[in-house]
């Protein structure tokens, strides 16, 4: 059940990379994201869509302070996380995590899958013992699906679909409330999809958590999303639930979106209006 009040809320945040030029006030900036609001409730899964280079990966990574915005106000819980020092946002790592797209590059391939997983409890220091941090890493490993000897696995000897789930293990060891998903099964074949955000979906009703999912494809945006904010060049142009945004959408990038992905019976948009109206 959601609280009232949201646990993330994001107002006029943006970030620029370059610097305006004060002589003859000529610009040299790029503008990833570009005056973003949104909020996302307890216990919710918020969808982030937009074509490629729109931005949104660089909104997730903010929400996490691993890109420092240029402007604008992150709110967890009510408190302001933008510009608090590296000691409180050291802290607050216990409270939010990601899942990287890239289960690949997401890992140290000199490190095995369980030295992964236990290296944020230990720079954190949440551990009373190395015994308390085995166990820990171990029972993580299987309630992702993994089985205990996957602990002493590197990286390379998994498949993608495996190293997704370590990496989900990872982010859930510190029993955080926020989880970024970016764009977690985009590189998985259609079954692992399917299976992993099952396994998501378990893990969030388990765990009471609450996901920014950000995304492409539409179809797992539907199935996966209460609701959806849509980005365009840094801005977030449409959003709202998402059964209104697949069948009412009211911007063209939206349209656009929709119209983009095709199926065995025609548009992605289509079959959605069909879907929800039934």
């Amino acid at each position: 059940m959601m609280n009232d009040k949201p646990l993330i809320q994001v107002e006029n945040l943006s970030k620029q990379y370059g610097k305006e030029r004060a002589l003859f006030r000529s610009r040299d900036v790029m503008k990833a994201v570009n005056d973003v609001s949104f909020y996302i409730n307890q216990g919710e899964t918020f969808g982030l869509i937009g074509e490629s280079g729109s931005g949104k990966t660089t909104v997730g990574r903010m929400l996490l302070r691993l890109v420092e915005p240029s402007s604008g106000s992150i709110k967890l819980k009510g408190e302001e996380i933008v510009g608090i020092s590296r000691l409180e946002m050291r802290n607050l790592r216990k409270q939010v995590q990601i899942v990287f797209q890239d289960s690949g590059s997401a890992f140290n391939p000199r490190k095995t899958i369980g030295t992964e997983i236990l290296t944020p409890l230990l720079r954190l220091g949440v551990l009373n013992s190395k015994l308390e941090g085995e166990k820990a890493v171990c029972e993580m490993l299987e309630r992702v699906g993994l089985r205990k000897d996957f602990a002493e696995r590197y990286p390379h000897e998994l498949s993608g679909g495996q190293r997704q789930r370590a990496g989900i293990a990872r982010a859930l060891v510190l029993k955080p409330a926020f989880l970024v998903l970016d764009e977690p099964v985009s590189a998985l074949d259609v079954s692992v999809k399917a299976q992993i955000i099952e396994l998501l979906q378990e893990l969030q009703h388990d765990y009471k958590l609450t996901y920014l999912f950000i995304a492409h494809n539409l179809d797992l945006v539907a199935y996966f999303c209460e609701r959806i904010a849509v980005m365009k060049k840094g801005r977030i142009v449409e959003s709202g639930d998402t059964r209104d945004l697949f069948t009412k959408p009211k911007h063209a990038v939206t349209r656009n979106l929709l119209g983009s992905i095709l199926t065995l019976d025609g548009h992605l948009g289509e079959v959605k209006k069909d879907v929800y109206s039934a």
